[in-house]
């Protein structure tokens, strides 16, 4: 089996250490593509394994075939690369979210039918053991009827995070095109999209969103939001909840508490990376820990192309995401922070906003909207 890397820098360093580490005889590692390469920090990795780099896909393909294309770019490069790639005769594993707009990945959607490959979405969470058991539990009725999920993160970011590459961190758009750049549709998807993905009614579909309230905010000197929070229900009724921040004082790894009819799941990376549910009966289960086998994805979409069937998260999995990042661009203004309350942390040089971890946490319990129970922190 023949794996394409589209990308080498970032987050793609975690493919090619996984990929140079894989001790599977048939799994040959054909080539890079990576524009900006001369800066990437795998290029020593890369270089030492003898691995083909290329500028373009154009060139690649020129030269080679793939049986999986594994986009690891800015979104808004995703519809037309992983659309070569299908193009080409490859099966696509294309890094989350789909792309910045609905509309782009409508397309990605139908060149997946046309070409007849799969073009899976790397959700790793989706993925993962611990939450596809979960999942599982929940369609098979073990729970309970879902009565609301919730999920919170704050994870602060450096001044140069939004910097990085081009120069796209942070941007609604750019240059015409549209980015879509923000801690909802890209940094913290993963814990937004789970919520949809555990409520689908099929392990391979995701739950859509009907009602929404929301907070944009921003603190940092971008165009998007760096700060949200959300009050949604399900097209079925089931609120849930999200907010995450890339601008309070502080860290606070991924949580969530999922309450069914008869158990509340939870989970904390701060406190043993173990999902657990109560039961009503005071009995307990645990899932393990869905940040273990983080490119899992990737040999499942192998498995995938060799046994003729589907990974779990494709485009038509991941697209509720997708319409609800829509919903927050058109419906959502973006407010600020108080200049008042704003500052920088001299040891990391990341923005900050005064009193925001605590509001957050705050609002979590209660499952409110920033600027309801805490318009102090606005201007």
């Amino acid at each position: 089996m023949k794996i394409l890397l589209v990308g080498a820098g970032g987050y793609a360093s975690g493919y090619v250490k996984t990929l140079l580490s894989c001790s599977d005889p048939e799994l040959i590692f054909e080539g890079v593509v990576e524009p900006y390469y001369a800066a990437c920090s795998t290029k020593e990795t890369i270089d030492a394994a003898n691995i083909p780099v290329y500028a373009t896909m154009e060139d690649f393909y020129a030269e080679h075939s793939a049986d999986l294309a594994v986009i690891c770019t800015p979104p808004f490069l995703h519809r037309e690369q992983s659309v070569f790639a299908l193009s080409h005769g490859s099966y696509v594993l294309c890094e989350k979210p789909i792309a910045p707009t609905v509309e782009e990945a409508e397309q990605m959607l139908e060149a997946e039918r046309h070409y007849g490959r799969f073009l899976a979405i790397g959700y790793q969470w989706s993925y993962s053991d611990a939450i596809q058991a979960l999942k599982r539990d929940i369609l098979n009725g073990v729970l309970g009827a879902p009565i609301s999920l919730k999920t919170a993160i704050s994870c602060p970011r450096k001044r140069a995070y939004y910097a990085r590459g081009t120069g796209w961190g942070g941007k609604i758009s750019k240059n015409g095109v549209m980015i879509l750049d923000s801690i909802a549709s890209n940094a913290c998807a993963h814990y937004l999209h789970n919520m949809f993905f555990l409520l689908g009614a099929s392990m391979e579909t995701s739950a859509e969103v009907s009602d929404l309230r929301a907070d944009c905010l921003r603190a940092n000197d971008i165009e998007n939001f760096d700060t949200c929070s959300i009050q949604m229900k399900t097209s079925n009724g089931i609120p849930l909840y999200f907010i995450a921040s890339h601008a309070a004082e502080k860290q606070k790894n991924p949580e969530f508490i999922y309450t069914f009819e008869n158990a509340v799941v939870s989970f904390s990376e701060d406190d043993g990376s173990c999902i657990k549910a109560v039961f009503s009966d005071g009995s307990t289960k645990c899932y393990g820990n869905p940040f273990e086998q983080q490119f899992k994805k990737m040999f499942d979409c192998l498995e995938a192309i060799q046994s003729g069937t589907q990974p779990i998260c494709t485009v038509k999995t991941a697209l509720p995401h997708t319409k609800l990042i829509k919903r927050l661009y058109q419906g959502i203004p973006i407010q600020n922070f108080s200049k008042t309350l704003i500052g920088v942390n001299k040891e990391t040089d990341g923005v900050f906003v005064q009193g925001l971890f605590g509001a957050m946490y705050d609002v979590y319990e209660k499952e409110a909207l920033l600027s309801d129970v805490h318009p102090e922190l606005l201007d």
